[in-house]
């Protein structure tokens, strides 16, 4: 992993995605292709004792994916612990652990579950300690087979929170939004945040695919807003989620700036039409992307603008700008002749930028190669192109409505005094401006040095022991307080 990640997650997975239409496309270095390994193959085993509320998936199952004869190690673990059939995967192979399962089914003995944002979909049949199946992603098929290995995990009640939380869908043209409303109990009205994730496949919860754990803290921050009196409306993008393989086909090459102002705008109207929410009070908080995408839909001219926006991990600098910093300083940092690379990087960025068909030249590293095939590839077109166009502090300098800008001093991914300068600069009155000393990019706590983080931190973001920064909630709920009272 390098800092780029948030920036340029969704390319990268996308040409992923796109490899397996289009041979020439090169690998990507998030899904590599299967290769020959080897995985642990599935092996008898006792059963173990089940809690009497536990269902038969419960538990830790290994095996393989068999594409072509080629093995792909799996675990899969399944847990209905918290009264809903969960589960992950670990493909060790490429260093994912702990990616969550999306339409997790046990119907009779047929099991279903799939990795939504990549397209990856499993059907089996369970048979006592084993399940065998048939999986499926992008045009290739195989077969997988995984038996059970570990211990089931206990059930243990959870206590409900003290909130209305539903999940919810709405069209939007021929696709599927999916979201997570929680709402105070009372009948209202309720002030009410809608949330808005980072880049690549992030998830309602501000979870990722590319990155291990699920402690995501969307879901965090809004259990902490709830619980003071806030409603908030968590979405997925249309290519993360449950419905992300439907709505795939329909939104390769189709995604843009203008796409996402659709996702965004569908997912106020929803939560401003639905019961105990006031209409006149709806705020947004944006991570990272999501920040570009609430900034542009306020300065749309939109029927239902928000009373304040809440911008977080936001860049400041021309995104062209970021992405030479993090070129340098992740990608080609190893490469003895940096800066003459630099100026290739440059020179073909500013070709495609400019409309040009062009070619990364071969003397840049493969790592370079693949960043530049995420970018450039068909299927990502328009969105990459508008997104490195994006001037971040002129979006922010049209928003008149109150606006709480917060950098951590520990982001690894933003600036805080290159971007914050650039952003207070350009922004009126109408924004505050905080800089919490122990917040990293995600809002998690963050008790490293500063000069001691280093890009592999953020493959910790959301591990299961990672908290919100204090700071962070106090900050956000001291000036959603003075817009509402």
């Amino acid at each position: 992993m390098f800092r780029s990640l948030s920036l340029l997650a969704f390319v990268l997975l996308l040409a992923a995605c796109n490899r397996a239409q289009t041979e020439e496309s090169p690998p990507a270095t998030d899904t590599p292709e299967p290769a020959p390994t080897d995985a642990p193959a599935p092996t008898e085993t006792s059963a173990p004792d089940l809690p009497a509320d536990a269902t038969p998936l419960d538990g830790r199952w290994e095996g393989a994916i068999d594409i072509a004869g080629q093995q792909l190690g799996i675990i899969v673990k399944f847990d209905s612990s918290t009264g809903a059939l969960t589960a992950t995967i670990d493909i060790p192979q490429q260093g994912a652990a702990d990616l969550a399962l999306d339409d997790v089914r046990l119907d009779g003995d047929a099991v279903h579950f799939a990795i939504g944002s990549v397209g990856a979909v499993f059907d089996g049949t369970i048979d006592g300690e084993t399940i065998r199946g048939d999986f499926a992603q992008a045009g290739a098929t195989g077969t997988f087979e995984i038996a059970r290995t570990g211990d089931v995990v206990a059930a243990v009640a959870t206590p409900p929170p003290p909130y209305v939380v539903e999940e919810v869908s709405w069209p939007l043209g021929e696709t599927t939004v999916g979201a997570t409303l929680t709402r105070p109990e009372g009948d209202g009205p309720f002030p009410a945040v809608v949330f808005v994730a980072g880049s690549g496949p992030t998830d309602r919860d501000w979870n990722s695919p590319l990155l291990p754990g699920r402690n995501g803290s969307a879901a965090l921050l809004a259990d902490e807003l709830t619980r003071a009196g806030y409603a908030t409306l968590r979405y997925d993008k249309r290519f993360t989620g449950p419905f992300a393989q439907q709505n795939m086909p329909k939104l390769m090459g189709n995604i843009s700036f203008q796409s996402h102002l659709d996702e965004l705008a569908s997912a106020v109207a929803f939560l401003a039409a639905q019961p105990g929410i006031d209409p006149a009070q709806v705020f947004v908080l944006g991570n990272s992307e999501g920040t570009l995408h609430a900034m542009n839909y306020q300065t749309s001219d939109p029927d239902a603008p928000f009373a304040g926006l809440i911008l977080t991990g936001t860049p400041g600098r021309p995104l062209t700008e970021v992405l030479h910093q993090q070129m340098a300083e992740n990608v080609l940092s190893a490469e003895p002749n940096v800066d003459e690379l630099l100026a290739l990087w440059d020179e073909a960025l500013a070709a495609f930028l400019a409309g040009e068909a062009t070619e990364l030249d071969p003397a840049l590293p493969a790592s370079a190669q693949q960043v530049w095939a995420g970018l450039t590839a068909p299927v990502n077109q328009p969105f990459s192109a508008e997104l490195l166009a994006v001037q971040p502090a002129d979006l922010l300098a049209e928003i008149t409505a109150p606006a709480l800008v917060i950098i951590g001093q520990k982001d690894i991914q933003i600036d805080w005094q290159a971007d914050g300068a650039v952003l207070e600069a350009a922004a009126g009155d109408n924004v505050t401006f905080s800089y919490p000393a122990n917040a990293n990019h995600v809002l998690k706590l963050e008790e490293k040095a500063a000069d001691e983080l280093t890009a592999a931190d953020g493959a910790t973001y959301n591990a299961a022991d990672r908290v919100l920064d204090p700071e962070v909630v106090q900050i956000i709920l001291e000036w959603l307080g003075e817009q509402t009272n």
